[in-house]
Parts: C-alpha cells; sequence; structure tokens
C-alpha cells in the first residue's frame, strides 16, 4: 500500500464529481501540475475546511490505484488569499495566473521554482490587491521560467541605441520600427528588467505611469497571441473593467 505523503499545493480548480465528491486541481511544489479525488469533499468540513480555487495549502495526498491521479485526503488551507473573496477584481487577477498555470505548465513536472513565483504572485494579490505591476512582473518571471523571454538587455537591430519599438512576431526588441512593429520605449524595457527580477512587494514599489505597464504587457499579449489560444480570464477582467 502506499503511504500517505505531504506537499505545498495551489488549488487550481474543483470540479464537483457526483453527489459528494470533486476532482481538484493542483500545482505541487514537489509534484508539479496534477489531478486529485477528493473523497467527500464537499461534504466533509473536517478533512477539507476551505476547499476552493484559487486557494493556498498543505495537502495530505496518496497514490490511487490504478491511475495517474492521486488521492487527496486532507486540506490545511493558508488564509493569505482570502482577503481576494471580498475584491472581484482582485480575484479576477488571481484567475488570470492560475489559467495561464493552466494552459502552459506540462502536468507532472516538478517546478519548485515557478511555484515559488505564483505563491509569491498570488499573495502578493491578497495583501496589495489588484495591482498590474504584479501582473506584468509574474507574466515576465512565468516567461523566463518557460525559457521564451525575449532578450531585454539591448535592442537586436542596432545595439546600443535606445529601445523604441518591440517586434511581437519575432519577439525582439528595436531600436528602428518595422513594419508590425508596436511601440515599446526603453523606459518599458528598463521597468521590464525591473520587474524580472522583483518579488511582488517590489514590483507595486515601481514608480511608473500606466502607460509604461501597458507598454511592458506588449511582450507577453505578443507571446500569447504567437501561442493562438485565448484566456477566459481575459475576457472577465475585460469585463471587470
Amino acid at each position: 500500500m502506499a503511504e500517505p505523503f505531504s506537499d505545498d499545493v495551489i488549488i487550481a480548480a474543483v470540479v464537483a464529481y457526483g453527489e459528494a465528491d470533486a476532482v481538484v486541481r493542483c500545482f505541487g511544489r514537489t509534484q508539479g501540475r496534477f489531478a486529485s479525488f477528493a473523497r467527500g469533499a464537499r461534504s466533509s468540513r473536517r478533512r477539507y475546511p476551505g476547499l476552493m480555487a484559487p486557494a493556498l495549502g498543505k495537502a495530505i495526498l496518496k497514490a490511487r490505484r490504478g491511475t495517474d491521479m492521486l488521492d487527496l485526503q486532507e486540506l490545511d488551507v493558508d488564509a493569505r488569499l482570502m482577503a481576494l473573496a471580498t475584491n472581484l477584481r482582485g480575484w479576477g487577477f488571481a484567475g488570470y495566473v492560475i489559467e495561464l498555470i493552466e494552459r502552459f505548465v506540462p502536468d507532472g513536472a516538478p517546478l519548485p521554482e515557478l511555484f515559488d513565483v505564483v505563491v509569491d504572485t498570488l499573495t502578493g494579490l491578497g495583501v496589495h490587491g489588484p495591482r498590474a505591476a504584479i501582473l506584468r512582473a509574474f507574466e515576465l518571471r512565468l516567461l523566463a521560467e518557460l525559457g521564451v523571454l525575449p532578450d531585454l538587455s539591448d535592442v537586436s537591430d542596432d545595439p546600443g541605441l535606445p529601445c523604441t519599438a518591440y517586434d511581437p512576431g519575432r519577439g525582439h526588441l528595436l531600436a528602428h520600427p518595422t513594419s508590425g512593429s508596436v511601440n515599446f520605449s526603453d523606459a518599458a524595457r528598463q521597468a521590464s528588467l525591473f520587474l524580472l527580477d522583483s518579488d511582488a512587494n517590489d514590483a507595486v514599489s515601481l514608480s511608473v505611469d500606466d502607460d509604461i505597464l501597458r507598454e511592458v504587457g506588449r511582450i507577453f499579449s505578443g507571446w500569447l497571441r504567437r501561442q493562438g489560444v485565448s484566456l477566459r480570464s481575459l475576457d472577465v477582467l475585460r469585463q471587470l473593467g
């Protein structure tokens, strides 16, 4: 018989199964992304207090015979995200972070550094509320963890000159705009470098206007378009305004 084990987890989704059970999608520090089965999760407040998504917690897990799914036997929920429950836009920001992990992180790959980035982002949103700088920092750090972050150290077409544009098709910073490029100032490049090395608390200390943060966001939105995917969480955020 397999022995139970524990893992720090981020709860990404809770799907009702039958009358009292649930399938729970998780991102674990040591297990990576996985699905788990929580028997009686919708009726047992003792073993699964505060089971919801998104949430942080310590899970007791056990291998489930004949399947790749794990049994979620207990969950001790971390209270740091509770404040988001009363902040609709903050909840939407957290949902965006979770959907990106669900879409772009492969199942079963332990990614402890990325796990820490996600926890830092979610708890930062819990403390500071829906701050755009926190999301921009997360997007850059996610691209870095996935190995697809553009070179932010200099422009590619005329090194040493200030940055004026970004080519989302090739993922290059440019000194001279080209067909298909978008405005991207050197101030945005500097802000991107700062955010890339920042945790959520440092990110909110960045003193730039919203236009600069929107430029920074073009790095991730350009990559997202190249993947050809649409995100439900972005539609929700647009509706929230």
